[in-house]
């Protein structure tokens, strides 16, 4: 199969050790108010923001975020979800399972209790760019059929699909043609109030109504490509212009898109998330109890994915 053929091409920066790679990560506290989070994800360019409790390492994200109403005033602790963090003897593998089945682009790295600092997708982007993937074709890695919207509608369908469908990034629609693109930040940046430049400053200014139409809102400097085009060149055009997707074209008609979520698919393996079950009235015999308990697991997980 191509997909073990691309794991066998891969795996040498598969197994690679995290430790040289290592860069800053935006530190929070849950106290703070999630315009201050947004002020500090903007100064430091982050997608993610960690938080350490104890033993456990709390994140929030541009895209979670945005479900904040009151974000004045309100917390950033509702929006905090725990998630495994990496050590220095973890490799690129692991960094890649939990980018993707987070839907996060940083993976904080614990060592003697402290967060040291954390893996980013685009560094990892640079590693694959390192080697020669002529032969691994857009087909191979392109969301299918990606969710678009028209520039007539309101910021604020734009900022409830984002939330809905768990996505970054919205290609937009003008009379058929796809002008630009919508991603969380600019949501973040044209919805909410932002603080003023300064850390101190509280001064709060409204930017944009939710209802606003989405009209040129959204960046034209996305790569573009065609089906056959190979990684190592929408590699290059995400990293030249700083940018975390890529259109697949073909005449015209928009027929995918290429996030780093699809990229990093190629290193990492699915996790797969616990189900917390306790069964009464099961027999005494072990073997019945792990078969039933089997069976009725593999249920659960196939009306999970419905």
């Amino acid at each position: 199969m191509i997909s073990d053929t691309i794991y066998e091409h891969l795996k040498d920066i598969s197994y690679k050790k995290i430790n040289s790679l290592l860069e800053p990560v935006t530190i929070i506290e849950p106290n703070s108010s999630v315009s201050r989070i947004i002020n500090q994800l903007s100064k430091n360019d982050s997608y993610d923001a960690f938080y350490l409790n104890g033993k456990s390492v709390l994140t929030t994200n541009v895209r979670t975020l945005l479900s904040g109403k009151d974000i004045v005033d309100m917390k950033v602790k509702p929006f905090l979800e725990t998630i495994p963090a990496l050590t220095l003897k973890d490799n690129v593998q692991k960094a890649a399972n939990v980018m993707n089945h987070y839907r996060i682009r940083t993976v904080p790295v614990v060592d003697n209790g402290e967060i040291i600092g954390g893996i980013k997708a685009e560094k990892i982007l640079r590693l694959l760019s390192s080697k020669d993937n002529k032969w691994i074709k857009a087909n191979l890695i392109f969301t299918k059929n990606p969710i678009t919207i028209s520039s007539e509608k309101s910021l604020s369908t734009a900022r409830k699909i984002m939330t809905l469908k768990r996505i970054d990034h919205l290609p937009v629609q003008n009379k058929g043609i796809i002008k630009q693109v919508l991603t969380s930040y600019h949501i973040l940046h044209a919805l909410l109030p932002h603080e003023s430049l300064g850390r101190r400053a509280m001064g709060m200014k409204k930017v944009r109504n939710l209802q606003s139409k989405i009209g040129n809102i959204g960046t034209t400097r996305i790569p573009q490509c065609v089906p056959d085009d190979n990684l190592n060149s929408i590699l290059e055009k995400m990293l030249k212009t700083n940018t975390t997707c890529c259109l697949v074209n073909l005449r015209e008609n928009l027929l995918g898109i290429i996030t780093y979520r699809d990229i990093m698919s190629l290193l990492s393996v699915k996790m797969e998330t616990e189900i917390p079950l306790y069964i009464v009235g099961m027999p005494e015999d072990q073997r019945n109890v792990d078969l039933i308990t089997s069976k009725f697991t593999k249920t659960l997980k196939r009306i999970q994915k419905v």
